[in-house]
């Protein structure tokens, strides 16, 4: 099947690398491909990793598009990149034949859409997650606004008209499903969670359980308004009480002086803590360094749908997991493989307990066998790769009927067609 994945972040983040990129080589055994990615301005004068990356697509019969992505203005800016997205979607459905547009997350779905709608073309609205209400959650868009109440009836519509939607998780299926119109009746949802590459993110050689953890540690994205600093910084305070050992790390591209500004109250912390940025070839390394992981997520309806993909990465490593628990299914994970430990809530009580009960898990010589079992369980890339291929097909097939076995006729109610 030829397929035009569209991206809105950039081939050149770690993110895309994982959860993009992995699939795609994967899927492009069976299918033609001309992927679509936004880079950031600083990214695009890393010419030797551009390079290495051009030859990576190349060596999977990859084809790919790199467009500049804008930050500022901001509505402006991501309107000028909506404009050229759809552009290009256009351009590349005319030129290449392509018989599916596979969505990531909503602005790409959004040109998808737009695109089905002219060119007659089925797409995959893979959603990641409720995007609208996260933006609510981290301060950017008021809930009622116009452009909140435009976003969500665009929602809609595109949940409706997807060939199929991929969510991460269950919970946000069967929220989904529950709606009259939304229900599994109406639309084809599949369920992918978030994978990790765990040919990549191994243990450390010899990895023993992390009795004496020397390194608590943390990666990703932590400015913008989703992950909780403050969590953060109260339980790696109260881990200090019983480990005074301990070394902290943070490996992000977010700004040095905004995260430390944010542990002010927490000097002791801060002296012991390093900020750093690495590549996404450098990352397996890292992560296989740490002794203890954890990551706080803001827990309201905006999360029910997501899948952290550091989870499956720190997972992989062997390494456990200090987290919250309402954010789609990480409580579930924690709680069913014995990885790690859920935190209630930011009091000191809750993180004096959380301690606790981490420190009685690490005696368990185990563990770290269980987190990379918990990791190829639920995040094995070669599985949601599978999934994916067995969707593509599925629409193919559908294609194939809609068409009366001609994927090359057009139907007069608009349906996929080529």
């Amino acid at each position: 099947m030829r397929v035009l994945y569209l991206c809105y972040n950039g081939l050149l983040e770690p993110l895309a690398q994982s959860q993009v990129l992995a699939y795609l080589e994967r899927l492009s055994h069976h299918h033609e491909i001309t992927l679509v990615t936004f880079e950031k301005p600083a990214d695009l004068d890393r010419l030797e990793e551009i390079a290495t990356l051009r030859r990576r697509c190349a060596a999977a019969g990859i084809r790919w598009i790199a467009k500049r992505y804008h930050h500022r203005p901001r509505m402006l800016a991501t309107l000028y990149d909506l404009a050229v997205f759809l552009v290009t979607a256009i351009r590349e459905c005319r030129r290449g034949r392509v018989e599916l547009i596979h969505a990531r997350s909503y602005i790409p779905t959004f040109v998808a859409l737009a695109t089905g709608w002219l060119l007659r073309r089925p797409f995959i609205f893979d959603m990641r997650s409720f995007w609208p209400d996260e933006m609510v959650s981290a301060g950017r868009l008021a809930m009622g606004s116009p452009v909140y109440r435009m976003l969500k009836r665009v929602e809609r519509i595109c949940l409706k008209r997807a060939a199929a939607v991929v969510s991460l998780t269950e919970a946000a299926v069967a929220h989904l499903s529950a709606l009259s119109d939304l229900g599994h009746d109406r639309v084809r949802y599949a369920v992918i969670p978030t994978c990790a590459d765990t040919d990549r993110f191994q243990p450390r050689p010899n990895r023993a359980s992390p009795a004496q953890a020397g390194l608590y540690a943390t990666m990703g994205t932590l400015i913008g308004g989703w992950f909780l600093l403050d969590w953060l910084f109260a339980f790696w305070s109260a881990s200090l009480a019983s480990f005074p050992d301990i070394r902290f790390r943070i490996v992000t591209r977010d700004d040095a002086g905004a995260i430390r500004a944010a542990g002010a109250a927490y000097p002791a912390v801060l002296a012991r803590l390093e900020i750093t940025s690495l590549s996404p070839a450098q990352m397996p390394a890292a992560v296989a360094e740490f002794d203890v992981a954890a990551m706080f997520f803001t827990a309201d309806f905006s999360k029910l749908g997501s899948c952290p993909t550091r989870m499956g990465e720190m997972l992989a490593c062997g390494c456990p997991v200090v987290a919250n628990a309402s954010v789609g299914d990480v409580g579930e994970i924690i709680r069913r493989y014995r990885v790690g430990v859920v935190v209630q809530d930011s009091s000191p009580p809750a993180m004096r307990r959380a301690v606790s009960d981490l420190a009685a898990l690490l005696q368990d010589a185990d563990l770290a066998h269980r987190c990379r079992a918990a990791a190829e369980d639920w995040f094995s890339l070669e599985s949601g790769a599978a999934r994916y291929d067995t969707l593509y097909r599925q629409i193919a097939e559908d294609r194939m009927n809609d068409c009366g076995g001609n994927p090359n006729s057009r139907k007069s109610d608009g349906n996929v067609l080529s």
